[in-house]
């Protein structure tokens, strides 16, 4: 397995990487049970947002995964804030309305189109999860490599269509690709016959909005719980950041990856012993 250095090399030039079986077959079928759940309380709804308010005990697990935290912090620094948490399933389509077609090409929240081919530090990412193999009939992801340091742009009428520069993904059940919010990408139809699952968690910096409201009484409950543990991690994952006014206004006279770590030690440091 490739060391978190180098996958951060990796992200910087492509603008994603692969975690392999981070979350296990059990796991994932707890998930498939609440949302059967969630869609029958609410009328068939497929699309679910708010699910850490929804499901706190099934899913501030994946949110606070320390794989996966390790990583952003790496990407972010200590800036890591959960912007929304969402649970969806796609249903199947025939497969000549599906013909020579993608789900819609896009970048993510906060992105811009990039001005020049520079790396720089995503305003948000995004840690996807499909809870079973992306085969050709679950329709696979579909990424543009590099787009995220690529002035790219698509006209309206070709984001429904393949790229000429496309690169097709066929992820594993479990799996989870950490993607850069300026990379442009694209779902593909589900042809399959059954439900195409869909589990994204979507973080941002701390110092911009999130989607997700965070003021439900579970999610208060957790937050409530990491500030007794004085966990500044957990606390800024739910816009809490003690921290964030001295740590923007450093001086920046030494490399951010290297402040970011320091950081990132102090914040482990002060986490109050059970």
């Amino acid at each position: 397995m490739p060391s978190l250095e180098q996958r951060l090399e990796d992200y910087k030039t492509d603008g994603f990487t692969i975690f392999e079986k981070v979350f296990d077959e059990e796991q994932m079928e707890i998930w498939k049970e609440k949302h059967k759940e969630l869609s029958a309380e609410h009328n068939g709804q497929t699309w679910f947002a708010n699910t850490l308010e929804l499901a706190p005990e099934l899913m501030w697990s994946a949110v606070s995964h320390p794989t996966i935290l390790g990583f952003l912090e790496k990407v972010m620094g200590p800036f890591v804030q959960l912007d929304n948490l969402t649970l969806a399933a796609f249903p199947s389509i025939e497969q000549e309305k599906a013909a020579g077609r993608v789900s819609g090409w896009h970048r993510d929240r906060w992105a811009h189109v990039p001005f020049t081919d520079a790396y720089h530090r995503p305003n948000a990412i995004n840690a996807i999860s499909y809870l079973q193999d992306l085969t050709e009939a679950f329709g696979p992801l579909r990424v543009i490599v590099g787009s995220h340091r690529k002035p790219i742009t698509i006209e309206e009428a070709n984001r429904g269509v393949p790229h000429p520069n496309e690169t097709i993904i066929n992820m594993k059940a479990g799996d989870v690709v950490i993607t850069h919010n300026g990379l442009i990408h694209s779902g593909t139809p589900n042809t399959s016959g059954q439900l195409r699952y869909f589990f994204s968690i979507y973080y941002n910096l701390t110092w911009l909005k999130h989607t997700d409201h965070h003021t439900g009484p579970h999610t208060q409950k957790i937050l409530a719980d990491a500030k007794a543990a004085n966990n500044h991690q957990y606390m800024r994952l739910l816009g809490v950041d003690e921290q964030l006014q001295p740590r923007c206004n450093s001086g920046f006279l030494q490399s951010d990856e290297e402040r970011w770590e320091q950081w990132a030690a102090a914040d482990r440091a002060a986490i109050k012993e059970e």
